[in-house]
């Protein structure tokens, strides 16, 4: 299994052949320490997460906001930051619009994810998979100890399950995962179809993160397709 650190600013030719990229030292000292102090007051909160931790088609998890920037103006604000759209909308090729949003606390003891393509769960919504993106900020050091991100580089380039069916792949078909060791305060931008899991956190700290999706897309509010859409897969 490989392991990385830093790649340096997100050149378009190493996105299209990874599906994933890295910025380091995306928020600097003073407003990570911020935006973790904002993930404390919301984790001292625990019938939020009874609320929130269930989504569509997936296990429901203890330790998830699933959608948060509803309930963190600091969360809400981030997502609007031109900062992060520049970045979004360099590799994504357009002006690209928010879908979704939440925040993962992965506190010590809590579980992983199999490999999945975000893009199969979004099937329904008629997105152009190959400009939609998850961009995840690392609130605390992600370590293979507690839970790193592992992708399966250059398998973005289609569904690998049934079109129409909201499944996994055969990790078995998969190419080996890289694991992307990331210090607090830097982004990871992944594409809606790089295969993705991440293991336990095995470690006795959090694993905090912020996770932002975005596609560029025609319609106007793409937030209120995508409520509209869970709303649907759920009943």
């Amino acid at each position: 299994m490989n392991v990385v650190r830093h790649t340096g600013n997100p050149a378009r030719d190493q996105w299209e052949s990874k599906g994933w990229a890295l910025v380091p030292d995306f928020v600097g000292a003073d407003e990570l320490a911020e935006l973790r102090k904002e993930a404390a007051r919301l984790w001292a909160d625990q019938s939020l997460f009874g609320a929130r931790g269930a989504v569509p088609k997936s296990a429901t998890r203890s330790d998830r906001l699933d959608p948060v920037t509803d309930l963190s103006e600091r969360f809400a604000a981030l997502a609007r930051d031109p900062r992060l759209l520049g970045v979004v909308n360099n590799v994504l090729g357009g002006s690209a619009q928010l879908m979704k949003d939440k925040y993962i606390a992965k506190p010590p003891g809590a579980g992983g994810y199999s490999a999945h393509q975000d893009g199969a769960y979004w099937q329904g919504i008629d997105l152009d998979f190959s400009r939609s993106l998850t961009a995840i900020l690392f609130l605390d050091d992600s370590t293979s100890d507690n839970g790193a991100i592992e992708c399966s580089s250059g398998q973005h380039h289609g569904l690998l399950t049934e079109a129409g069916i909201m499944a996994d792949p055969d990790e078995d078909k998969l190419n080996s995962f890289t694991t992307i060791e990331a210090a607090a305060g830097d982004l990871l931008l992944l594409h809606a179809l790089t295969p993705h899991c991440s293991s336990p956190n095995r470690s006795t700290a959090m694993r905090r993160t912020l996770a932002y999706t975005y596609s560029v897309d025609a319609r106007p509010d793409l937030y209120a397709i995508y409520k509209q859409f869970q709303q649907e897969v759920r009943s």
